[in-house]
């Protein structure tokens, strides 16, 4: 009579003497290292910020909200912009603030939201919808989260939306680039890696803010992790404001930012009431701009 012993169930350690295994999770010698680290709290962070920016994070209006509030009179159009690994549902709580108040808001969603092909595609994006929403001659202020400042400033800067802004307002943008940049691949985050080529044009053709009189502010916290090195948002061609946030979207919610927000639009718009068009004002400055970028 044949008699079989049970086999043991998978994973079961051998009765055998020698032949136990370790799991592969408890293995001792199996160790990270410094780079595997470094990329998991990179990680992290980016899932902090992909859950921060969710739709969860922001209820939407009613459409007869929204409809109402657009039937009013505008004080003046305003572009938001959004930050990498994002969409315009990010910029929700600040369009809600802003539309409040009176303004008429255009929200785009750039692609690809990392960047990867570079900032330059992504700013001849937006100066493609804005004029696709408003046309080629509408005056119009723009505020930009993180890396959406980098390519608005490229817009401005490099394919002549400046004669038409009305006012630059960037929130926790790396105007002198983040170490952050190093970890991600991709043309655009090279870009934004400190002292890149790219930067240091910007740098360069950054005196078209005081030509065309453009008001420019950065909003910064100082509790950025993003924002490495101290300096990447603080920006020579506009005022420095400094708001306490914990973690880098979390300055799209901060109410005072938004008061701030909103008093520096109210007066750029009273400022916009006693000049002529952005590319006829009667600074010589600006005139001769606009001649040598309208031959």
């Amino acid at each position: 009579m044949l008699i079989f012993s049970p086999r043991p169930f998978p994973g079961a350690p051998s009765s055998k003497k020698g032949r136990t295994k370790t799991p592969p999770w408890r293995s001792a010698n199996r160790r990270r290292t410094p780079v595997q680290t470094v990329l998991t709290v990179f990680l992290l962070t980016l899932a902090i910020l992909m859950i921060s920016c969710s739709r969860a994070t922001f209820k939407p209006e009613p459409e007869h909200q929204i409809a109402a509030k657009s039937s009013r009179v505008s004080k003046g159009k305003v572009v938001l912009l959004h930050g990498i690994f994002d969409t315009r549902i990010g910029m929700q709580p600040l369009r809600k603030a802003i539309v409040a108040n009176g303004y008429e808001c255009f929200v785009p969603s750039l692609k690809p939201v990392d960047g990867r092909k570079g900032l330059e595609p992504m700013a001849r994006q937006l100066r493609d919808l804005i004029e696709a929403e408003w046309g080629e001659s509408a005056e119009f202020s723009i505020v930009a989260f993180s890396m959406g400042g980098l390519i608005s400033r490229y817009y401005l800067q490099e394919l002549e939306g400046a004669r038409r802004c009305q006012g630059l307002y960037t929130i926790a943008t790396p105007h002198h680039g983040t170490y952050m940049a190093y970890l991600y691949p991709g043309r655009g985050a090279r870009q934004m890696r400190p002292e890149s080529p790219f930067l240091e044009n910007l740098q360069k053709s950054g005196h078209i803010y005081e030509d065309f009189e453009i008001p420019t502010t950065s909003y910064r916290s100082p509790l950025d992790v993003v924002m490495l090195p101290l300096k990447s948002p603080r920006w020579q061609q506009g005022d420095n404001v400094r708001f306490w946030s914990p973690i880098h979207p979390a300055l799209l919610w901060v109410k005072k930012l938004h008061a701030d927000l909103l008093e520096r639009l109210d007066a750029g718009r009273t400022r916009q009431e006693t000049l002529v068009s952005p590319a006829t004002r009667s600074s010589p400055q600006r005139q001769l701009r606009a001649m040598e970028w309208n031959p």
